[in-house]
């Protein structure tokens, strides 16, 4: 088999991986609000007041993208110096057993239990930056390919996800079904993904031995970053990159809040509009950055797709039209996958090879940790005004392309 097609197999393989991890994560996401909110599914005595729930609430969603702001630059590290395939391996394996033990505190009705669980889970998730790490060593492939279309099954995979997790909890389809059915579902299936990895994929180390630094040294985040931004070049994309993808978080998790207060939507109406942005998204990350890239300025395309991003969530904020908001909800999508894509090619691109696992799992722990306090500060917001939050949104997008374009003509 000559290179090209070994390469594509490859790539298949880790994409794979990557939407079947991405779909294990994703079929929880309506799962918790129920677990404390919802007199029939609560995990919660009876006793406890609303303020309480709502605040273990946030504080069990922010646990798992804390573990990975954690977890992902450690991860993605070691994998430069021991091999993607072992360190992917082990991740998937310790997250099955992470949500082993969700299901179990679930069943158990032991809250502890719970957020130790997912802590634990995000700690090891790591799958996301060493796949892209092994995208980027492909080279019959461009990394526009790779990392476009990782992006876009990560879109796809959040489309399904949370609707396999609402039929997995649904009694009445069978009569096993409970809320911890889903976490069981998700052991399963990275105990499973383990086995492709061991099976199919390549193991490469990106570095010879004597270059490999001590296991302190990797997991010593705080000065790893001090020492991977004294590329200044990685520093401003990073940053950019940060910033911009807070706004895209933020839309994410409020964007539904914002439409439920505003026409008091149902589940299945927000499901359309959680559906077209996931799609458009698919085909942002997908196709365009390719089309893009062959035909204009990269840079160009970034800073344009930062400022529509912008003009998209200052015009939800001004609509009253649902037809208009569907149709802004589509184009945000394409926006943010056009420039999340190219982001982190251009990221890519700054360093070396034998430290991508590092740097895509710094922009990934980055970014996971806005995520973190957008759980535990966006109610905050939220108590304030629901257009406030888009309009927060709205200026962390212009804040990023501002940045991006000084530091750009600065290069």
């Amino acid at each position: 088999m000559n290179q090209q097609a070994q390469e594509r197999k490859q790539f298949w393989v880790i994409l794979g991986i990557v939407f079947f991890g991405f779909l294990g994560i994703s079929i929880p996401y309506l799962i918790f609000p129920a677990l404390f909110l919802n007199p029939t599914y609560s995990i919660l005595p009876e006793t406890w007041g609303d303020s309480s729930r709502a605040v273990f609430l946030g504080i069990t969603l922010a646990a798992y993208p804390f573990g990975q702001f954690l977890g992902s630059p450690i991860l993605g590290s070691l994998s430069d110096d021991y091999g993607r395939k072992p360190l992917l391996t082990c991740s998937l394996l310790i997250t099955a057993f992470c949500n082993l033990i969700t299901a179990f505190a679930i069943g158990w009705q032991h809250l502890g239990l719970l957020i130790l669980s997912r802590f634990g889970a995000g700690l090891m998730e790591g799958n996301i930056a060493i796949a892209r790490a092994m995208a980027s060593e492909l080279r019959t492939i461009s990394k526009h390919k790779t990392f476009g279309n990782i992006n876009a099954a990560a879109s796809i995979a959040y489309l399904i996800g949370p609707l396999l997790g609402g039929i997995m909890t649904e009694d009445s389809l069978f009569r096993g079904f409970t809320t911890a059915t889903p976490f069981y579902f998700i052991c399963l299936l990275f105990i499973l993904l383990s086995i492709v990895s061991v099976v199919v994929l390549e193991n490469k180390l990106s570095v010879s031995r004597k270059e490999i630094r001590t296991f302190w040294q990797r997991i010593n985040l705080f000065k790893r970053l001090k020492s991977l931004f004294a590329n200044k070049r990685l520093e401003f994309l990073m940053i950019s990159s940060t910033f911009f993808t807070l706004a895209v978080d933020i839309f994410y998790e409020f964007g539904p809040v914002y439409l439920t207060v505003k026409w008091l939507l149902d589940p299945s109406q927000l499901v359309l509009y959680n559906g077209i942005l996931c799609i458009t998204l698919a085909i942002g990350n997908g196709w365009l950055p390719t089309f893009i890239s062959s035909r204009a300025s990269k840079k160009q395309a970034i800073i344009w797709s930062m400022i529509l991003f912008t003009i998209f969530l200052l015009a939800m904020v001004l609509t009253d039209s649902q037809i208009v908001m569907f149709l802004l909800f589509a184009l945000s999508g394409l926006v943010i996958g056009l420039a999340v894509t190219l982001i982190t090619v251009k990221i890519s691109d700054s360093v070396s090879n034998a430290i991508q696992g590092e740097v895509m799992g710094v922009q990934i722990s980055l970014r996971v940790l806005g995520d973190a306090f957008i759980c535990l500060l966006g109610g905050i917001l939220l108590l304030l005004s629901s257009k406030v939050i888009l309009i927060v949104a709205g200026v962390l997008s212009l804040t990023a392309m501002i940045y991006f374009r000084i530091k750009i003509r600065k290069n």
